[in-house]
């Protein structure tokens, strides 16, 4: 597959375009709560990518909106793709925007926050795919043992993997015809959350625990090597050094990555570090295009500006150019 795809999880048509008092119905019954909703109801568009114990939506709002929601059967992660939105549970208020990554349906838990002609990602778990992923990290514990100690990423390299690892199986994940593939992806996802966003589960457990490996093209596999990019992301990581660290082959680290990723491990480093060179020219970090490029080891600058453009649909200068200081 191509290193870099358009951008991110934008669907080709819609399941629901509407205003309104229609488009109010709608978003209650797609997430199965009150979401009261107020304010200027413009047009707004849903669509969903159902895998069972998981959903991606694409949302896309031209309306000024405000929420004061009832909880949901559901958690929910959100990657924003434009735009500003604001949501408070459980005492905490986060605000994220074009890049960020916040849990923005707590674990059975009401929300409010408001936000204006917004653009997001939503991934959403069911209490049976977040007590897999307890379970596999602390045995004999549930989903309902989880609490987030933080709603944002514990990192922006952590931030960066958890995007990175939605891009690609938002489009290749397993179908009916693959159960076992299908539940890898799963877990891999439901473990990704765990690391990525601060919790009392992974806190209270070792490592080695939630790193522990059946066999060397496993979805451990996989954790172990995003881990190692999340924390080496700046740096030279060769196949063979990434390998070595995960104390697999070169070889089987490939396999992996192709079989529960559907892709390679460079491409996935590569999709972390565009990210994160994203982040920098977002929020004002980086003086220039070319030198947070050439940190994150782009050193062609129309190959990178080329895959940027894929996945971020705007030129990196554009991105500089709305930095905040």
């Amino acid at each position: 597959m191509s290193p870099v795809r358009s951008r991110r999880g934008s669907p080709d048509a819609y399941d629901f375009e509407g205003t309104g008092d229609e488009a109010r119905d709608w978003l209650d019954k797609a997430y199965g709560t009150d979401l009261r909703l107020s304010g200027e109801m413009g047009t707004i568009r849903h669509g969903r990518t159902d895998h069972g114990d998981v959903a991606v939506d694409h949302v896309d709002l031209d309306a000024t909106l405000r929420f004061d929601a009832e909880p949901m059967s559901v958690l929910v992660v959100v990657d924003m793709l434009d735009g500003v939105v604001e949501y408070t549970r459980d005492g905490r208020t986060d605000q994220a925007r074009d890049g960020d990554s916040v849990v923005s349906a707590g674990w059975q838990m009401p929300f409010t926050g408001q936000g204006a002609h917004y653009e997001l990602r939503a991934t959403a778990f069911t209490g049976d795919a977040l007590t897999q992923a307890v379970r596999d990290v602390a045995p004999g514990r549930t989903a309902d043992d989880l609490r987030f100690t933080s709603y944002v990423p514990r990192t922006p390299a952590a931030g960066a993997r958890w995007r990175a690892i939605v891009d690609e199986l938002a489009s290749t994940f397993p179908g009916d015809e693959s159960p076992i593939g299908r539940q890898d992806a799963v877990r891999l996802l439901g473990h990704t959350l765990l690391e990525t966003f601060p919790n009392t589960v992974v806190a209270e457990t070792s490592m080695g625990e939630v790193r522990r490996d059946s066999r060397d093209a496993s979805p451990a596999t996989v954790r172990r090597a995003v881990q190692v990019i999340e924390e080496e992301a700046g740096q030279d990581l060769s196949l063979a050094r990434l390998a070595d660290r995960c104390g697999v082959t070169p070889r089987a680290l490939q396999y992996a990555f192709r079989r529960h990723l559907n892709c390679t491990p460079l491409a996935y480093l590569r999709r972390v570090r565009l990210d994160l060179v994203r982040q920098s020219l977002r929020d004002g970090s980086a003086s220039t295009v070319g030198d947070v490029a050439s940190r994150y080891g782009f050193h062609n600058p129309g190959r990178f500006a080329s895959d940027y453009r894929q996945v971020f649909g705007e030129n990196p200068a554009a991105t500089l150019a709305r930095s905040t200081p």
